[in-house]
């Protein structure tokens, strides 16, 4: 009997500890299915976009671009990341071809190189329209969206904001200010191409017109006494800083260069919903404020350094002003007439850039 109870007892034992291990190995196996189905759980894929900057690194778009990416990432929980090229992948003309047959996905242009596929994108940098960036970028993207894209949307790839750089005013690299029509048109002035050297020829003026890029040789030359159509920025990085004496400042610029920001048409369409929407909303007004507020911040830095070294800058006389306006009058003929084509009225859509630009002063 005492072995009977013995051996009873050990084989409860053993029964005892087998359920042990058998529980052990059930919370095991439970353990590792949860983690496996973790593992399977869906996982969003991944869209990496590439975007060229085809400015150089000093210039602030680089900062704004990489800024606006970070939202992008943060706005689709990281299901959509933007990288940008090494180097600069295609002349600056050439930026919306470029995106269209792919070279890469996003990109931005100056709108002076889409005169024929995008005409009244100029409007607004018709002469003494802008008085700041960060303004004129927000009531652009307003107006496009209000008058422009239903009569004629941007081309060729999705438009994601449009921006303005700070404008350019009247500098004279002489001890004298150039602050009458009499003082300006016994110079030989440099002007960018555009409305700055449409108004000068207005006046019966044969400016150097040539590319931004070149105004510091111009000047530094004498083959030019004064410059204008580019914002103190652009005049100290190409080298006509240094040789400027006084700016001429007007209650609104000669001229204001802006840009288009687009995308990939495939690219954008290849896009869920969701992340187009969370796109969308870190961009429009939003990007293009981002822009406009880091040209003006530019601007004002290159301006405080130009007077530092002995830059005067002076008011424009108000009858100087009146006859530069007069001057442009052909200009906005011109884009009447563009407007009357497409169905715009392009008087209202003017008013309205001016009324809301001026509205968030």
């Amino acid at each position: 009997m005492r072995g009977s109870r013995v051996r009873t007892t050990k084989n409860t034992r053993l029964h005892k500890a087998g359920e042990g291990d058998t529980m052990f190995i059930k919370k095991i196996a439970i353990a590792a299915t949860l983690a496996l189905a973790a593992n399977m759980a869906p996982v969003h894929a991944e869209t990496t976009l590439l975007f060229n900057v085809f400015v150089p690194r000093s210039n602030n778009f680089h900062k704004v671009a990489e800024q606006w990416a970070n939202d992008v990432k943060t706005a689709t929980n990281g299901e959509v990341i933007i990288n940008f090229t090494a180097g600069n992948m295609a002349p600056p003309p050439e930026q919306l071809e470029a995106v269209k047959s792919g070279v890469f996905d996003i990109a931005f242009i100056a709108n002076i190189f889409l005169k024929n596929k995008a005409p009244l994108l100029q409007a607004t940098m018709l002469p003494w329209l802008v008085n700041k960036s960060e303004n004129a970028s927000v009531a652009l993207w307003n107006i496009y969206k209000q008058h422009i894209e239903p009569k004629a949307p941007f081309p060729d790839a999705h438009l994601l904001t449009l921006f303005h750089w700070e404008g350019g005013h009247v500098a004279s690299i002489t001890d004298t200010a150039i602050n009458s029509i009499d003082e300006l048109k016994s110079r030989k002035m440099w002007a960018l191409p555009g409305p700055p050297a449409d108004t000068l020829k207005t006046l019966g003026m044969s400016p150097v017109a040539t590319p931004a890029i070149q105004v510091g040789e111009m000047v530094s030359r004498k083959i030019v006494s004064g410059y204008t159509g580019i914002a103190p920025e652009i005049a100290r990085d190409f080298k006509a800083g240094s040789y400027t004496k006084s700016i001429t400042r007007f209650p609104r610029s000669i001229t204001s260069t802006s840009f288009s920001v687009f995308i990939n048409k495939d690219k954008w369409n290849a896009l869920s919903q969701k992340n187009k929407d969370a796109i969308s909303s870190v961009s429009g007004e939003h990007f293009a404020a981002m822009a406009g507020a880091a040209s003006n911040r530019e601007m004002q830095a290159a301006l405080d350094e130009m007077t530092k070294h002995g830059v005067k800058v002076v008011q424009a006389d108000p009858k100087f002003y009146e006859a530069l306006q007069a001057a442009a009058t052909p200009q906005f003929d011109a884009m009447r007439e563009e407007g009357k084509r497409l169905g715009v009225d392009i008087d209202a859509m003017l008013a309205d850039f001016i009324q809301k630009s001026d509205a968030l002063n």
